[in-house]
C-alpha cells in the first residue's frame, strides 16, 4: 500500500536541472489530510532540463498513470507515492551552436502530501 497522491505532493525527475509541476487540478469532492486527491492521469510540465550542451528551449507536458487497482476518487483511479510517467516527457533542446535534440525526463510522485490514507 502506497500513500494517495493530493495537492501539495512533490514530484521529482530523472534530469539533474528539470522542474516538474502539476498542472492539473485535485477533486474538490475528494480529500485526505485536508487536501484534494489527485487523479489518473495527472498532467505534469517539465521545464528547465539539460543534457550536455543542450537546453530545453520550451516547456513540455506529459502525463503520470496511476498504478491504483482499487482506490477512486470521483470514479476514476487515484494517484499513488512513486506513480511516475510511462512514457518519458520529450522536452525540445538545443545547443549554443542551434544544433537541437530532445531530451526525455521521467516525473515522479516523489511524496504524496499527506501521511494519512492508503491506497491499493
Amino acid at each position: 500500500m502506497k500513500y494517495i497522491a493530493v495537492q501539495g505532493c512533490t514530484l521529482t525527475t530523472d534530469n539533474a536541472t528539470a522542474q516538474a509541476t502539476i498542472i492539473d487540478s485535485p477533486s474538490v469532492k475528494v480529500k485526505a489530510g485536508g487536501n484534494g486527491v489527485y487523479k489518473t492521469p495527472l498532467k505534469v510540465q517539465v521545464a528547465g532540463a539539460t543534457q550536455g550542451n543542450f537546453a530545453q528551449t520550451a516547456p513540455s507536458v506529459g502525463n503520470i498513470e496511476s498504478t491504483a487497482q482499487k482506490v477512486k476518487a470521483d470514479n476514476i483511479l487515484v494517484i499513488l507515492e512513486g506513480d511516475k510517467t510511462n512514457t518519458p516527457v520529450q522536452c525540445p533542446a538545443s545547443d549554443p551552436n542551434g544544433a537541437t535534440t530532445t531530451i526525455s525526463v521521467t516525473v515522479a510522485v516523489q511524496a504524496a502530501g499527506q501521511t494519512k490514507v492508503l491506497g491499493v
